[in-house]
């Protein structure tokens, strides 16, 4: 059955243990622990702040998507590392003004 089977999606990232580096741009680092969060049941999982500086370099439909569904969500610190991720990387991104 080729519907049943398990995909999965691997995002290898440069950094240390301690310090995560966006692969586009290896300058700009967080500690790990602010980078990476983990549910209730211990799956790790990238930040959305994080998820989103990615997905607004191409910013299709379902980014767009996910920038909605993230936006209400996003604590106030989240909203400022994007603004400045945003601002430093994609100066004139229309999500900048959504964010204020």
């Amino acid at each position: 059955m080729k519907d049943a089977r398990w995909r999965v999606d691997m995002m290898m990232e440069r950094g240390t243990p301690d310090i995560w580096s966006y692969k586009r741009h290896p300058d700009l680092k967080q500690p790990r622990d602010q980078a990476i969060q983990i549910t209730a049941d211990g799956i790790r999982y990238l930040a959305p702040a994080n998820v989103l500086l990615f997905k607004a370099k191409h910013c299709r439909a379902k980014d767009e998507d996910d920038f909605e569904a993230a936006l209400p969500k996003l604590t106030i610190k989240d909203r400022a590392n994007l603004t400045d991720w945003l601002v430093s990387y994609h100066p004139n991104h229309h999500w900048l003004h959504r964010l204020s």
